[in-house]
């Protein structure tokens, strides 16, 4: 018995390591690509994605309150030879950057048919992760760890397909 399940944990422990070889690629994206919506008591989220044209995916973002915008984001997503990389800036509404200097930059850590996961390449940003998990409904729950002054919070919300 104890050799079977030894053998089984090997098993396993190889086709794990055989996921974990494979590099990232922009297809590992697919199923953001289009329009979403999220409304959170008020607080509504668009974002948009485009498929991987010419090796980039752009994915834009902006979230409204009140009628009034309370921020943009613009991200650039693209093949750095066996890595996917995330480039984005967020704005305010007047278009002054919340970055300071050039954009946040992170990296695909994880992917599967469901998941990806995007970590912050600078341990000093403010954005350390994202996680976009596809649900059975075909929405995505969307969360975002950051950090500011008083420390580190998760950011959590749900997008569904818009027009």
């Amino acid at each position: 018995m104890r050799s079977t399940i030894a053998t089984i944990a090997f098993a396993l422990s190889l086709f794990a390591g055989n996921a974990e070889a494979r590099a990232a690629s922009l297809a590992d994206l697919a199923f953001l690509k289009g329009n979403w919506t999220s409304d959170r008591s008020g607080f509504v989220i668009e974002e948009s994605w485009t498929d991987g044209q010419a090796g980039v995916v752009i994915g834009q973002s902006r979230g409204v309150q009140s009628g009034a915008v309370r921020f943009l984001r613009f991200a650039v997503v693209e093949q750095a030879g066996e890595h996917v990389i995330m480039r984005f800036k967020r704005y305010n509404p007047d278009y002054t950057s919340w970055e300071t200097g050039g954009p946040s930059v992170m990296r695909l850590t994880s992917a599967a048919r469901d998941r990806i996961v995007f970590d912050a390449t600078d341990p000093a940003s403010d954005v350390q992760r994202i996680v976009y998990r596809v649900r059975a409904d075909g929405a995505i729950d969307v969360t975002a760890n950051r950090s500011d002054e008083s420390g580190p919070y998760l950011v959590e919300f749900t997008l569904r397909r818009s027009g």
